[in-house]
């Protein structure tokens, strides 16, 4: 009996363990095939790797994916423009501006004046060329630097009178001609205006020589005079994005001693009536403005539609050749322009 239960007591053990051991098999062969420590570090290496990709696979944060800046500077830009031109000239004897001679007393309303105002305006043409080399060196402080040429032109013909102390001369008919050359060195500097796509604005001054010069048929008798002018030239620029393809323009400056009688051209003398009808000496002042939109229209084109203003007061001492100018006087000429343009830009 004791033989016996001996016997018995082992067998049970053993078919315990055995079945433990048949029930732990599975969890200790999954773990040895795939150990604890390996299977961790795997999925931290993984949640970054998956994290990263979303950060860079965003539209805008790598160079080729970025869309290009609207209205970025160009090396060279040409505009060829449409213009009409409207002309305004008065002359007044002994007073410092036109509107103070109207003022006066009609008995002290003494000597020849003079007045024309365009009833069409000239038609023409005008065409600059600005060029700036560095422009697409954008960590260059030279980037904004370059130069501005423009020429400009227009015809008309109009009815012109002459009021004096004999009252007022016939209407007789003048054909003119307008015209303005400009050189000027220019800086830019450039800035970004917007926040989903940034465009491109600028700030930026101009300094040169301009030439006007409105010239009167020779051959026609006629009393409306003419008036050449070279004079150097400042003015501040501004351009401003408002839409993708509407800029808004605007400029102001100065025209330095802007007087008349000179010409880059021989005249043979006949400059200088410019001045001695009405004194001896003068002294000019002058600026100009400009108001316009421009923008893209496909590709390197674009167009440009403009207002501008340019205004010159000669101020006379001295005796002039006409009648009643024995102690200077006063002239006022102002241009006023209408530009409607094609852009061509590389």
């Amino acid at each position: 009996m004791t033989t016996t239960g001996c016997a018995r007591v082992p067998s049970g053990l053993l078919w315990t363990l055995a079945l433990v051991g048949a029930l732990a098999s599975p969890a200790v062969a999954a773990a040895a095939s795939e150990p604890l420590a390996p299977a961790s570090f795997h999925g931290l290496r993984e949640t970054p790797s998956r994290l990263s990709l979303q950060l860079f696979a965003g539209p805008g944060n790598g160079k080729k994916s970025a869309p290009p800046e609207l209205g970025a500077p160009t090396w060279v830009r040409l505009n060829l423009a449409l213009t009409a031109t409207w002309r305004r000239y008065c002359a007044r004897p002994g007073v410092d501006g036109c509107g103070a001679f109207e003022r006066l007393p009609e008995e002290d309303q003494v000597g020849d004046t003079s007045d024309f105002s365009s009833t069409k305006p000239y038609l023409g043409f005008a065409l600059e060329l600005e060029a700036l080399p560095l422009a697409h060196r954008e960590t260059s402080v030279l980037r904004g630097l370059g130069l501005r040429l423009g020429v400009q032109q227009g015809y008309s013909s109009s009815d012109v009178t002459l009021t004096g102390d004999g009252g007022q001369t016939p209407a007789r008919e003048a054909t003119a001609t307008d015209t303005a050359f400009t050189a000027q060195a220019l800086y830019r500097f450039y800035f970004r205006f917007g926040t989903t796509r940034p465009q491109q604005g600028y700030v930026g001054a101009r300094a040169g020589l301009q030439t006007r010069a409105f010239d009167v048929d020779a051959a026609e008798d006629t009393p409306l005079s003419g008036t050449h002018r070279v004079y150097p030239a400042v003015a501040v620029d501004l351009s401003v994005p408002l839409f993708s393809s509407v800029r808004l323009d605007a400029s102001g400056g100065l025209l330095l001693s802007p007087r008349p009688g000179h010409s880059p051209e021989a005249d043979g003398g006949r400059r200088a009536q410019e001045i001695t009808d009405f004194g001896t000496s003068v002294d000019s002042f002058g600026w100009c403005a400009e108001l316009g939109v421009s923008g893209d229209i496909w590709g390197p084109l674009g167009y440009d539609v403009a207002f501008r203003l340019a205004h010159f007061r000669d101020r006379f001492t001295g005796a002039g050749t006409r009648t009643g100018w024995t102690n200077g006087g006063v002239a006022e000429e102002t241009y006023s322009s209408l530009h409607v343009g094609l852009i061509a830009s590389y």
